[in-house]
């Protein structure tokens, strides 16, 4: 059921569902002119608008506005959740290698740790089996002691593959220590799925977001320029979204 869905998410929540469209179009121009028309338009015209500065930060901050840091509310752990791996990293001698996103979640979920001196849960499995596969707890556990955390005070999930699954495999960690109150950390735009998914499991937290993506200033004349990177933040809005509405009919 994961593969599958990492599957439909692989083809309809990135650019390919445009060439995808695109596809649809030419089949249909020698008998349906006008409706593949549009379709090739569409295809063309749409990422180019999700793609400019305004549109992808309007996205960004319907979901970042309902994120906060941690306020210091008074919890007994953090929980850090996964953000994603680089396999066989160079710099860490051919082993797997946090990503940007996870890398930002495990350093702020460092900082608060350090603030109030609770354990630390880190949570994150392997999605895609492989041979030599290493969870991405173990990878953020590494990070962590790298960084000065007390590898006493880590604890670790190493089998979700989803928010959902972190949310579910965290809650019976908590559970079999005693432990109440959390703070959850994660990225900004992923905070209310995740807060979502883990109340849902009985888990009473608090967020503690970072990983803020939309931005805050005035916008200039380069912010309307078409980037990848303001159409892959549309595409994680999507997938958030549907992630939000899938978990609110659980």
């Amino acid at each position: 059921m994961v593969v599958l869905s990492a599957i439909i998410t692989t083809v309809l929540l990135s650019p390919l569902v445009f060439a995808l469209v695109a596809a649809v179009g030419l089949l249909l121009l020698p008998r349906r002119r006008r409706a593949g028309s549009w379709l090739l338009a569409a295809s063309a015209v749409v990422p180019l608008i999700l793609s400019t500065g305004p549109v992808a930060h309007f996205f960004l901050s319907t979901l970042e506005r309902r994120a906060e840091p941690y306020e210091g509310q008074p919890v007994e752990a953090v929980v850090v959740l996964g953000g994603g791996l680089v396999r066989g990293s160079p710099d860490e001698d051919g082993k797997a290698a946090l990503s940007t996103d996870a890398i930002k979640r495990v350093v702020y979920g460092a900082i608060v740790e350090r603030r109030l001196d609770v354990p630390i849960v880190v949570s994150g499995g392997v999605v895609w089996s492989s041979p030599g596969a290493e969870p991405e707890a173990d990878v953020a556990a590494r990070m962590l002691v790298k960084i000065g955390v007390d590898p006493s005070r880590i604890l670790e999930d190493r089998t979700s593959r989803t928010t959902w699954e972190n949310a579910r495999n965290v809650a019976v960690i908590l559970r079999e220590r005693r432990i109440g109150r959390i703070a959850l950390v994660t990225s900004a735009y992923h905070m209310p799925r995740s807060l979502l998914a883990f109340r849902k499991a009985g888990v009473d937290c608090v967020p503690a977001a970072t990983d803020y993506r939309a931005d805050r200033d005035r916008l200039t004349a380069a912010d309307f320029l078409p980037s990848y990177e303001n159409l892959w933040n549309c595409f994680i809005i999507y997938r958030e979204y549907l992630g939000i509405l899938e978990y609110a009919v659980r």
